[in-house]
């Protein structure tokens, strides 16, 4: 794997092995930042994988390498920059399976497949994830759009529906990072802003189910102990981005 560290154009990500290392001050490296970028290499070390840092400006170079050979010295481990709450996107079909049995399961425990076969399987995907990845339940920053446009990727839709809300989004779970953080499988990877290894009880850790409106029957298929925390939102006519805005408003009143 590759980190390139940059200013990059679009907002950073994953893409043919390399990872966009994005940051918006460049040549500067923040605190939070450099925890990131540590907590990416040690992650893909912990997996047996190597990882190239490439970076032009040589003093944002020496500081990363030092944090690497010195990494309880910033503490990695722990979410460093993220909103208060995280969530989990899916599709209907995924969302009724989940509220209705009420556990989030890895990629790897609901398909009962190995991460290499579903690795393989999805080696043409964007994402295109590594094969640890299917053992963890991802999670997105609760103002991100990530998790929406993971959902709707394989079938997506044009710029001009995803701005006229001519697209059905995803639902979203929101934990507390706080809470997250205290999960026996809880992992920050650098990447994803958290993840879990294997399953999380829901009555344990959701806040709130956010499901788009048009969906409302789902209703019928969440277990009680969930219902009272599960919210239905109109959804059709607003601009992805006005949705985002729309449910993480929501959910920061509640």
């Amino acid at each position: 794997m590759i980190l390139n560290i940059a200013k990059h154009e679009s907002i950073g990500g994953i893409e043919g092995g390399v990872y966009y290392f994005h940051l918006p001050n460049f040549p500067h490296i923040s605190v939070s930042e450099l925890k990131t970028a540590v907590a990416f290499i040690m992650y893909e070390r912990l997996h047996n994988r190597q990882t190239e840092i490439i970076c032009e400006d040589k003093q944002i170079l020496a500081t990363v390498n030092n944090a690497v050979a010195n990494p309880h010295a910033i503490n990695p481990f722990i979410l460093s920059d993220t909103t208060e709450f995280v969530y989990h996107a899916t599709d209907t079909k995924g969302a009724q399976k989940i509220l209705s049995c009420g556990k989030l399961l890895s990629a790897v425990n609901v398909y009962g497949r190995t991460g290499e076969e579903l690795a393989y399987e999805k080696r043409n995907s964007p994402w295109n994830d590594p094969v640890d990845y299917f053992e963890y339940i991802m999670f997105c920053n609760g103002d991100d759009m990530t998790g929406d446009y993971v959902v709707l990727s394989d079938n997506f839709p044009s710029e001009e529906a995803l701005g006229k809300g001519n697209f059905d989004a995803a639902v979203r779970l929101y934990i507390r990072s706080e809470d997250i953080m205290r999960h026996q499988g809880y992992v920050f990877d650098g990447y994803h802003p958290a993840k879990v290894k294997d399953e999380i009880i829901l009555a344990d850790y959701l806040y709130a189910c956010i499901v788009p409106e048009q969906y409302k029957k789902i209703e019928n298929h969440i277990s009680p102990e969930l219902a009272g925390r599960t919210h239905y939102l109109a959804q059709k006519g607003l601009s992805i981005s006005d949705w985002n805005n729309k449910v993480y408003d929501f959910v920061c009143n509640l």
